[in-house]
This record gives structure tokens, sequence and C-alpha cells, in this order.
């Protein structure tokens, strides 16, 4: 039992001295050493504002200006597809009802392209992916308007209403994934 206590006794005066082997002032030269390190080795030099910007400014400008557009192509292609809505609320429907339609379909087609056009960022390949859903229901649309003959039964304009009302439905979705892209990076 004594052995042990006289263990204990001896590795605890060794550790007590090896604590105790540095001086004040070298503990005062380690602290200032460990401080100047830090300061330049591990904070890197802050950037200017201006290289900043410079870096940020022109995919911001890219996105935004994509942004601008797109949301314009959707409010221009919103207002087409709502001139197209009374022919599909008619009991009777005419060749000249279906002309006007037509020439609407025509008129998406046009801005569709120029929009298809742009160079798009990756950020909008999903709105790019829904947009072309969009623009098949048009086409689908367009093809059975265009098989319209005098006397236009009932049932074409039914078949016409299913691809009108599935190219707004897609129209829709394709404004929720841009509002939800355009909140997600700050450009809305």
């Amino acid at each position: 039992m004594q052995k042990r206590k006289l263990v204990i006794i001896i590795g605890t005066s060794f550790m007590l001295a090896s604590c105790g082997a540095d001086s004040e002032a070298e503990i005062v030269n380690d602290i200032e050493a460990q401080q100047t390190e830090t300061e330049y080795h591990y904070y890197p030099k802050a950037a200017s504002i201006r290289d900043q910007n410079k870096e940020s400014v022109p995919k911001y400008t890219a996105l935004e200006s994509y942004g601008d557009e797109a949301g314009h192509y959707i409010s221009e292609t919103a207002t087409i597809l709502e001139k197209m809505a009374p022919l599909f609320e008619q009991s009777t429907v005419h060749t000249t009802d279906v002309q006007a339609v037509l020439t609407q379909v025509e008129e998406l087609r046009e801005k569709s392209s120029m929009f298809i056009d742009l160079n798009r960022p990756e950020l909008f390949d999903g709105l790019h992916h829904v947009h072309l859903s969009t623009l098949i229901e048009v086409d689908a649309l367009e093809r059975v308007l265009l098989d319209m003959k005098e006397p236009i039964h009932p049932l074409q304009v039914t078949n016409a209403r299913v691809y009108y009302e599935n190219a707004v439905m897609s129209h829709k979705l394709m404004e929720r994934e841009y509002l939800s892209i355009t909140e997600e990076l700050g450009i809305h």
C-alpha cells in the first residue's frame, strides 16, 4: 500500500515539475507567435468590393435578363391562351372562329420560337422542359383545329377543348416553375 502511495506522489511531482518547465516569458512569446500566425496565415486576404462585383455581376445579370424575358414571355402567352377560350364556350362553332384561334396559335408559336432561341442558363432547364410540354399540347390543338371543316361537329370542339385545357394547365405549371426559380434566386 505504501509503495502505491509512493508511486502516486512521485508521478504527481513529475507532472507538476513538467508543467512548470516554461517560464512566463516563454508562454507570452508562444501566445504572441500564435496570434501573429493566425492573423497572417489562416485568414485569407479579403477581396475588394469591386473584385467581388466583377465576379458576381455577369452571372447575376444573365440570370436576371433571362428571368425578365421568361416572365414577359409567360405573360404574353397567357394572354394569347385567354383569347382562345371563347371558341370553347360557344354552342356552335364556325370556320371563321377556328381561323381566329389558329391565328392566335401561330402568334404563340412565333413568340415561343423567339423565346427558345434565347441563351438559357442551366438553372432554367426545368422551366424549359415544362415549356416544351406546353408547346406539345399547342401542337396537338393546332392539328385538331386544322382538321375541322364545316359543319363542325361538337365532338371535334370537345376534342380541341381537351388539348386547349392541357395547354393551359401546362402553361400554369410553367408559371409555377418560373415563380419558384425566381423566388429562389431572388430576382422575382
